[in-house]
């Protein structure tokens, strides 16, 4: 019985993982953020305060910076895109919904800033990774 306890919950880990991926391959069908927002629960650091967000964003900035660079080494020939889409992607869009979130509950309980939080370069899509 626990056998198959643990069978479905492979399951539905594949298929979300089949999911993402296809998402990711299509390109312009859906964006990072769009994504992120399906793999992130809503109201997830509503119990952090204002320090804990300001933490958490940094640590999640600098991943995201780094999951940046390894899909950029990946590079556009040969295989690098399907590497990118398959090893780093998933994580990378799965970052940015917890960023989007984090930045929605600082404003919502009026903290001052949230370092690490701003918008890379400004910009507000992630078309230059891709």
């Amino acid at each position: 019985m626990n056998e198959l306890k643990v069978q479905r919950g492979q399951s539905g880990a594949t298929t979300l993982g089949i999911i993402v991926i296809a998402a990711s391959l299509a390109g312009c069908a859906a964006s990072d953020d769009s994504t992120g927002r399906f793999l992130v629960a809503p109201d997830k650091f509503t119990l952090y305060n204002c320090a804990q967000l300001a933490e958490a964003a940094q640590a999640n900035a600098a991943r995201q910076r780094e999951l940046e660079m390894l899909m950029a080494k990946a590079g556009p020939d040969g295989g690098g895109p399907l590497v990118s889409a398959v090893a780093y992607r998933p994580e990378y869009a799965q970052k940015r919904g917890e960023m989007n979130e984090m930045r929605r509950t600082a404003t919502d309980k009026n903290c001052k800033s949230l370092p690490g939080a701003e918008i890379p370069g400004g910009r507000t899509s992630d078309t230059i990774v891709r």
